[in-house]
C-alpha cells in the first residue's frame, strides 16, 4: 500500500481514540514508500487447561496490510473472528480470556466481531481483561463478554464513531491550485471530501447520517450486554473505579483476578 492509499483510508469512519488515531495518522505522515516488510505470522489464540487465551493488541483494521501490522500494530478484524469462531468449535476450551490493549480502529469487520464474541459468550464463558486501553471498537467487541476486569490505571469506553475530514481548499488556494470535481448530474455525493475541496452541507449532512447509523449500533450493542448509563456514552474513556461505577466494567484487577473470574463462570456453567 502506498502513502497516498494509506492516506486515503483515514477518510472514513473510525471507532478509536483520538490520540490513537494522531499516533496513525503521524506514522502515515512518516511513511516511506520504498520500505518493505514481510507480513508476521499471525497469532491464533493459545490453549491452556482448558482456557483458551485470546488477544487484541493495536489498531483494528480489516485485511491491514503487511506495512500496516508491522509499523501500525493493527489487528485483522476477519482474523479475529476466525479465531473466535475456532475457539467455539473446540470441544476442549471450556472458558475464554480476551486480553486487550486497543484503542479501536476503523468500522469495517468490527460488528461482525462483537457479534462472533456474543455468540461464543453465549457457548462459554468469556471474561475480557486489560491493563492497558479497551477504547472505542475494543470495547465494542470486549463488551460482549460474560464479564470484564480492568486494572486500575486502563482506560475503557470511547463510545462513539467520528469521520476525520481535513479540507485543504485554502492551503491549495495560497499555492494556486483549485480543484473542481465533475460528477454525473445526480452524483451530489460523489468525491466528497475530496483533497483541495470543501464538503457541501447535503454531504456533511449524509456523513452525519452514517455516523449517527453506526453508533446506533455500537450503543445498541453495549445495551444489549451491560446496563451502561447515556452520560457514559458520549465518547469519553474512564479509569478502573470509575468505569466499573458506570457499569463498563465488572471489576478492578490484575490478570490473575480476570483469570479466577473465569474459572468461577466455568464453574457455574459446568
Amino acid at each position: 500500500m502506498s502513502k497516498f492509499l494509506a492516506l486515503q483510508r483515514l477518510n472514513q469512519p473510525w471507532l478509536i481514540s483520538h490520540q490513537m488515531f494522531g499516533q496513525l495518522r503521524d506514522t502515515i505522515n512518516a511513511w516511506d514508500d520504498n520500505l518493505t516488510a514481510e507480513m508476521p505470522e499471525e497469532d491464533s489464540y493459545s490453549e491452556i487447561n482448558g482456557i483458551a487465551l485470546l488477544s487484541l493488541k493495536g489498531t483494528m483494521m480489516k485485511n491491514p496490510t503487511a506495512i500496516e501490522r508491522v509499523f501500525l500494530g493493527a489487528t485483522c478484524t476477519g482474523q479475529l473472528c476466525a479465531s473466535i469462531n475456532e475457539i467455539g468449535k473446540n470441544p476442549n476450551i471450556k472458558g475464554v480470556l480476551l486480553d486487550v490493549d486497543s484503542g479501536g480502529g476503523s468500522v469495517q469487520g468490527v460488528i461482525e466481531a462483537s457479534e462472533a464474541l456474543r455468540g461464543l459468550h453465549e457457548q462459554k464463558p468469556v471474561v475480557t481483561f486489560t491493563d492497558g486501553m479497551m477504547a472505542s471498537a475494543s470495547y465494542w467487541v470486549g463488551s460482549q463478554a460474560t464479564s470484564i476486569v480492568a486494572s486500575p490505571s486502563a482506560r475503557v469506553g470511547s463510545i462513539g464513531v467520528y469521520v476525520p475530514v481535513i479540507d485543504y481548499k485554502e492551503q491549495y488556494a495560497e499555492q494556486g491550485i483549485n480543484v473542481e470535481v465533475i460528477t454525473n448530474k445526480d452524483g451530489i455525493y460523489k468525491g466528497a471530501g475530496l483533497e483541495g475541496t470543501s464538503l457541501t452541507d447535503k454531504q456533511k449532512a449524509q456523513i452525519q447520517d452514517e455516523v449517527e447509523d453506526i453508533y446506533g449500533e455500537f450503543k445498541n450493542s453495549v445495551l444489549s450486554s451491560r446496563s451502561v448509563p447515556s452520560d457514559a456514552m458520549q465518547g469519553q474513556a474512564f479509569m478502573g473505579k470509575r468505569a466499573t461505577e458506570k457499569n463498563l466494567i465488572d471489576a478492578v484487577g490484575d490478570f490473575e483476578d480476570a483469570i479466577y473470574l473465569l474459572g468461577q463462570e466455568m464453574k457455574n456453567r459446568a
